[in-house]
């Protein structure tokens, strides 16, 4: 199996998975903290946070690492068995370092009452209610259901080209469309909201385990026909 070797190739793209992530985390912080510093009084001061900066770079690295991987791993006579394994060990473990330093930060943020001056980047009410390991649990739940949404996005273009994304594209559009008429119409909105207000974080996270495996399983039998 060459799964080692798919890992490998991930391993010297340090950019795409480790720096660059870490530079937007890092300098988002930087410069939301100097901004703080100028808020009068005891005002709490409420970032992005930093949670969402990494599920939405997953997200894209998701979509990309597909198109700059893919072909040159087939064309190493990788399997393609290999290369879906080799990326999801590749992304599971980098997620799970990715959670750890956010549980990290979040647990200093929240001794340190807000880095010292009320100011909350790593640490919000509600997500972070939990134990250390339910956030844990959310943000690995998190991180690997945006990551395999990309991956599965990028999939499902390289097997079926720019006409399957195209009707893929307005499939969703008119399923979603769909549902929030039918949301309004019957005026469940409130409904919805209650239901999200009764879950904790992590019960809510759970829920995501299912799709999760999906957005896995899916790309696996996509890459098994995709052409390079």
């Amino acid at each position: 199996m060459n799964i080692q070797s798919v890992l490998k190739m991930y391993y010297r793209d340090k950019w795409a998975w480790f720096l660059i992530p870490n530079i937007i985390l890092f300098s988002v912080f930087l410069l939301n903290f100097i901004i703080s510093l100028f808020i009068p009084g005891d005002e709490e001061f409420y970032s992005g946070g930093g949670v969402s900066y990494i599920i939405v770079y997953m997200l894209v690295l998701g979509i990309i690492v597909v198109t700059q991987t893919f072909p040159y791993a087939i064309g190493m006579s990788i399997r393609r068995t290999d290369y879906f394994l080799g990326t999801v060990v590749m992304a599971v473990a980098t997620n799970i370092l990715y959670a750890i330093m956010l549980v990290i930060l979040s647990a200093i943020e929240s001794a340190t009452n807000g880095w010292g001056g009320q100011f909350h980047y790593f640490h919000f009410p509600y997500l972070n209610d939990g134990t250390l390991l339910e956030q844990f649990t959310i943000y690995i739940i998190l991180f690997i259901n945006f990551f395999f949404l990309g991956f599965l996005i990028s999939s499902l273009a390289r097997r079926f080209g720019g006409k399957g994304m195209l009707i893929a594209s307005i499939s969703s559009v008119l399923i979603s469309s769909a549902i929030v008429l039918l949301v309004t119409y019957y005026g469940a909105w409130m409904d919805i909201f209650q239901w999200f207000a009764s879950h904790t974080a992590i019960e809510i996270a759970y829920w995501l385990i299912l799709p999760t495996l999906l957005y896995i399983y899916l790309p696996y039998l996509l890459l098994r026909r995709a052409t390079v």
